[in-house]
């Protein structure tokens, strides 16, 4: 103990992930439910790729990353019991233990980082009285802790608490969320960075009560300004006169705001980089936080000099502008009628799409002009996001956010719908990439949902052409009810499909998209393990893609054979009374290409395509952090169309690399990256693909891995 220093004192202390994890935790029972949404947990990932790509270096020593700079992620509040209770900061750990079980999922499936996996399970759970108990210890999260550990099913009855069903549902959303660019050769390094630079401030208290009363000052009592109320004080006092109306607009704006779910910070920093950033602006990250001073010092950025600019700041920006942003926050969680769009996109996790849509805001536009252009945006990235799932390319804010950045300010100065559909038509010209990845496109370990996506979207839009009620939000779950499940149509027998020549070209054709359906659960389950002959009779009765696999629907239902005549679907469609054979997921294949392009055909978006303007700007290409395969190429230490092998568990698997660093596989498909290249094949969530791929040199054939470090200990790379 310090000389002098009183014990009843609060202490604090600094301490990494690491080391708050190695202590077993539990809860008290004024605790609040675990409340993080999939937005709040983006958000912590976002930040932490961000600080994190910001020293990784491909080909980094891993102990290198003892020198990254730390990152902090705010207190958290204790008291010594029985066991060490947590009295605050539940929601930041509970997620926390969330990213450290999905970190020990991906690096199971690397075999080069089993024992670095085993070390995360210290953190994650030990062993009490011969039962598992994880590291924040609460009885009613264990058996939904087991599961996301173990990758069991977990069901969700009624009487669920919050808690558990926020739990279960953020541990499956990082399947998708956890950004791609993190996967793969960062993996291990992004994992040591945040269990040794990433910390907290543990306050100890001395007890229960103690705790209660720190909590009680940290969450309710005191006048704790935050930057909303700071930035109220501000303009206010700069506005001149009328106070006690711009006081009466400003708590009539949070009431709106409140009233639709939406954050009024989250607002008012949307607002602030969508209609005053441009990539010149100074000191922007400072929004993020505290944006009463951005305002503050950038006052005449925002055409704030006179006092009458100050209230109108208030009355003709803040308030008719949080009047649509809680629309469309409202649209993210419900179906608005012709924001449909703003609903899906934020399923597939694109809460950037805020700042885009907050972009297009014009306070002298009526409701309805705003409506279409926020439809415009929205049906745009709806349509970037599904060509970008057919290319198996990453969906992520952190991975979309540099394009959408770059789009603020082109939407934002868009004078009208015809000018905004002119721009966004554009784009969808020079995107660089469309649906012939789904030549190639099937299911694979970590994307599922954008599986069930593509179908529920292509089910619903041959249903509405046949005449039926367009049910895609029943498909995806997003009425209430369970979401539908990918069905194969091949059941999961190798035996009875050894025409394809092996065990793994199997599996492979089997997870083709050309060989899914949507089905409801209890169908799904029922039909599983039938063979074909018995499934293509109780497929008839289900959806019309279903059904068209069976003859007697073309006859019963003459809609149906209407509905493909009329898109020119007639060639890609046929039934197949009685077997399904691999020739038949080709057919199929190209048939779900050709009704995503109807789908998202831009014109039908009411987005104008210039003629003759095609990949103008090049495909979006993920940022490269140090040395990329296209280096190796520059340099003359690979060949452009160099043969690449990898060899996994008895399986040989062939690759072309490209000129551009692409890898291209024996099935067409092409990756931006090799790790990525190296998940498809494996079938994995992440994958090192310079330690898989290998080239033929003069040494043999040795990976790219051996290569690049040769080549870095010779001085031939930077």
């Amino acid at each position: 103990m310090v000389e002098g220093r009183d014990p009843k004192l609060v202490d604090g202390r600094g301490a990494s992930v690491s080391q708050l994890f190695s202590v077993r935790y539990g809860l008290d029972y004024y605790q609040r439910e675990y409340t993080w949404s999939r937005r709040n947990m983006q958000e912590l990932l976002d930040d932490l790729a961000r600080r994190f790509l910001e020293h990784w270096k491909s080909g980094h020593e891993r102990s290198k990353v003892r020198y990254y700079e730390p990152y902090f992620l705010g207190p958290i509040v204790t008291y010594q019991g029985d066991i060490t209770y947590l009295v605050d900061g539940q929601q930041r750990f509970t997620s926390l233990l969330l990213l450290l079980t999905h970190l020990r999922k991906l690096m199971l499936e690397d075999d080069d980082l089993e024992e670095d996996a085993r070390e995360l399970d210290k953190l994650i759970w030990s062993r009490q009285f011969g039962k598992r108990s994880f590291t924040l210890d609460v009885a009613e999260r264990a058996v939904c802790m087991d599961a996301l550990l173990l990758g069991k099913e977990f069901s969700l009855p009624n009487g669920t608490s919050p808690s558990v069903r926020n739990l279960w549902e953020r541990g499956c959303d990082l399947a998708e969320d956890f950004p791609d660019i993190l996967r793969g050769e960062p993996l291990p390094y992004f994992t040591d960075w945040l269990l040794s630079r990433v910390c907290l401030v543990d306050i100890q208290a001395h007890d229960r009560d103690h705790g209660w009363e720190i909590f009680e000052t940290m969450n309710d009592r005191g006048a704790r300004l935050t930057p909303l109320d700071l930035l109220k004080s501000f303009l206010l006092s700069r506005a001149g006169q009328n106070h006690a109306d711009m006081n009466a607009s400003w708590r009539a704006m949070l009431t709106c705001l409140a009233k639709d779910g939406a954050s009024p910070s989250d607002f008012v920093k949307t607002l602030l980089q969508a209609r005053y950033v441009d990539p010149t602006t100074p000191g922007v990250e400072q929004i993020d936080g505290a944006f009463h001073e951005w305002v503050r010092e950038h006052s005449e950025l925002l055409g704030l000099r006179r006092p009458d600019q100050y209230r109108a700041f208030i009355t003709d920006i803040l308030v008719p502008c949080a009047k649509r942003y809680a629309l469309i926050q409202r649209a993210s969680t419900e179906l608005v009628p012709g924001l449909e769009s703003v609903r899906y996109n934020a399923d597939n996790g694109l809460t950037a799409q805020f700042l885009l849509l907050t972009a297009v805001m014009n306070p002298g536009d009526d409701d309805d002009t705003f409506r279409q252009k926020a439809r415009l945006v929205a049906d745009y990235l709806d349509l970037v996001l599904a060509r970008r799932m057919a290319n198996s390319a990453a969906i992520q804010n952190v991975e979309l956010m540099p394009e959408i950045t770059r789009l603020v300010p082109l939407v934002r100065d868009a004078a009208g719908i015809d000018e905004l559909s002119a721009v966004l038509g554009r784009e969808v010209a020079e995107l660089g990439y469309d649906f012939s990845g789904l030549n190639t496109f099937g299911l694979r370990g970590d994307n599922r949902k954008q599986v069930r996506y593509l179908l529920a979207r292509m089910t619903a839009f041959a249903e509405e052409g046949t005449q039926n009620p367009n049910r895609t939000a029943e498909y995806l779950g997003l009425a209430g009810s369970s979401p539908h499940e990918i069905e194969h149509i091949w059941e999961n027998h190798y035996e009875r499909h050894k025409e394809v020549g092996s065990e793994e070209r199997f599996r492979q054709q089997r997870d083709r998209l050309g060989a899914l359906l949507l089905l409801p659960k209890s169908d799904n389950a029922s039909y599983r393990d039938d063979v074909y002959e018995r499934k293509v009779e109780y497929y008839q009765r289900q959806n019309v893609l279903a059904a068209s696999l069976h003859p007697a629907v073309y006859t019963r239902h003459p809609r149906l054979q209407r509905f493909f005549d009329l898109h020119g679907l007639a060639k890609q469609v046929r039934p197949y009374p009685d077997t399904f054979p691999p020739s038949a997921i080709g057919e199929r294949q190209q048939l779900y290409r050709r009704l995503c392009e109807l789908i998202w055909e831009p014109t039908g978006l009411g987005l104008s395509v210039p003629q003759g303007v095609a990949e103008a700007r090049p495909a979006s290409r993920r940022a490269h952090y140090g040395i990329s395969p296209a280096q190796l190429i520059a340099s003359g230490l690979l060949k452009a169309d160099s043969m690449l092998r990898a060899t996994n568990k008895g399986n040989t698997y062939k690759a072309v690399l490209l000129s551009d660093g692409r890898v291209r596989l024996e099935n067409g498909a092409s990756y931006e990256s090799l790790s990525t290249a190296g998940q498809i094949v494996l079938n994995r969530g992440s994958c090192n693909g310079w330690k898989l791929w290998q080239v033929e040199t003069e040494h043999g054939w040795e990976s790219l891995f051996n290569l690049r470090r040769r080549a870095l200990e010779r001085g031939l790379l930077e």
